[in-house]
């Protein structure tokens, strides 16, 4: 056997460990990923109660559409009731800490490059997106607060509003929180978008708003990655900036976004699917009425 071919094998050799490395590295990675999101899937699980209450000083007082259930609800009523209007209720505290600094840290990660967003989704869902309103209207200020309270009593409004005042302003001295928690949120939107998990009304919702916040929140993502990561992996934050893209009507010559006559499909069924449940619900209460 000549030099040239032992050369040869050893190079090919070199060439197939060093493919082996790569791929356990991959691996390695991921599974790193896969525990880092579990950890957060536990972390979540954990501030159910605290998520509760903050969307519910998020809302407006008496306002139906919640997170915890009714003994939940009723709970965190009373505790606004025996508000004194001067202190800062430690629940309040509790709760914006613990939801704020989760959602900040996966924030984190994902600019950083250690968590992927489709690795984090799933933890969330379309849950936290489905109140992600009352989550804005603390995270920003300026976010316009559509809630309609059922309370009727302007001592108990008052105190709720104040309480909600504590959170903003919390946030407003916690600015790196309340950033990179307004990123995730975009960004998860930007997923739903793409997997068409939310219903048509709401992603066309959405897609409406991103015409006015889509540049800002594009923006806002860009400046907090540089911030985070220097001029090292431009590329990816580019990639990431585009991702937010999907929330948003696509423009001309891109593929990445909602598709108007699609979203129009797609509420159309949407639409006919609910009609039939609503047809099928009163003709089995008619039948059983009788």
């Amino acid at each position: 056997m000549g030099d040239a071919m032992i050369t040869a094998i050893a190079t090919g050799l070199l060439v197939l460990v060093g493919l082996a490395q790569v791929v356990i590295l991959i691996g390695q990675r991921r599974q790193l990923r896969l525990d880092l999101a579990e950890s957060y899937r536990r972390r979540w699980t954990e501030c159910r109660k605290d998520w509760a209450g903050l969307v519910f000083i998020g809302r407006a007082s008496g306002e139906f559409y919640q997170v915890g259930d009714r003994e939940t609800v009723k709970m965190l009523e009373r505790a606004v009731e025996q508000y004194d209007g001067r202190s800062r209720d430690a629940w309040v505290s509790d709760s914006v800490r613990s939801v704020t600094s989760m959602l900040s840290d996966i924030s984190l990660r994902i600019l950083q490059g250690q968590l992927h967003v489709s690795d984090v989704y799933p933890i969330f869902g379309t849950e936290l997106l489905r109140h992600s309103r009352a989550l804005r209207v603390l995270l920003d200020v300026e976010y316009m607060h559509s809630g309609y309270g059922l309370c009727d009593d302007p001592d108990h409004v008052c105190k709720h509003d104040y309480l909600r005042g504590h959170v903003q302003e919390w946030l407003i001295y916690h600015d790196g929180i309340r950033r990179r928690c307004l990123i995730l949120i975009d960004l998860l939107w930007a997923e739903a978008s793409r997997l068409e998990d939310l219903p048509p009304p709401e992603l066309k919702s959405a897609a409406d708003a991103k015409k006015l916040s889509g540049k800002d929140s594009r923006s806002r993502l860009f400046s907090e990655f540089r911030r985070l990561n220097g001029v090292t992996a431009f590329r990816r934050g580019l990639q990431l900036r585009s991702f937010l893209r999907h929330a948003e009507y696509r423009q001309k010559l891109s593929k990445t976004g909602i598709d108007p006559k699609r979203l129009a499909m797609l509420e159309a069924k949407w639409l006919d699917r609910l009609l039939h449940k609503q047809r099928l619900t009163f003709s089995g209460a008619g039948k059983y009425g009788r």
